[in-house]
């Protein structure tokens, strides 16, 4: 019997880039917090698989960036492919 770990950042990375690419306030389509984001995700993958942390570090391995709307209130900026 094989077992097979799932690396879930890259997961997370495939999901996201398979779709969307970044974006800025202007060509943004969609907008998540970290969290909100990660939510999403729990849809798709097990709940203890992923969290705030790998998100953030697999959006800015994708080269996106958070966008401050408010004082101290970030957003991910997505666009479709």
């Amino acid at each position: 019997m094989e077992i097979i770990l799932l690396n879930y950042k890259e997961e997370v990375k495939r999901l996201i880039s398979e779709n969307y690419l970044p974006a800025d306030a202007l060509s943004k389509e969609f907008q998540f917090t970290t969290a909100k984001l990660v939510e999403n995700l729990y849809n798709i993958l097990p709940y203890n698989a992923i969290d705030e942390h790998l998100v953030y570090e697999a959006l800015l391995e994708l080269e996106f960036e958070p966008k401050e709307e408010t004082p101290l209130c970030f957003f991910w900026y997505f666009r479709r492919k």
